[in-house]
């Protein structure tokens, strides 16, 4: 029985030592506790720069897009001009085709009418 009373007494003593909290007045628990909160905190802030890094990067990806778009339109707008001016140039020179045509078609006639005179 005296074995068993110092078994007993060894066991209390360790369970008693296991929940002494230390000199700050934490405990083991809150200690892993506190090291999972740090270790969370710390992830979270990489996990936060990581964002910003990658959201600074599709920042300057969408101003060379709207750089090259500006160009684009441009480009596009200068062409669509030159388009214009060119049907409208067709069509004045038609125009001026269909006068002519006219022309010849009515002094055709009127020799036409005097050889027949």
């Amino acid at each position: 029985m005296n074995r068993i009373s110092i078994i007993g007494a060894l066991l209390a003593g360790c369970l008693l030592a296991a929940c002494n909290r230390g000199t700050d007045g934490v405990g083991p628990a809150q200690q892993a506790g506190k090291a999972i909160d740090d270790a969370g905190a710390r992830a979270q802030a990489k996990v936060d720069a990581a964002g910003a890094r990658v959201q600074e990067k599709l920042d300057h990806v969408n101003e060379k897009i709207d750089r090259i778009n500006e160009k684009v339109e441009d480009k596009v707008q200068a062409q669509v001009q030159k388009a214009d001016q060119a049907v409208r140039e067709a069509r004045e020179g038609a125009k001026e085709a269909t006068e002519r045509v006219g022309q010849k078609v009515e002094e055709a006639g009127e020799k036409m009418q005097q050889a027949a005179k």
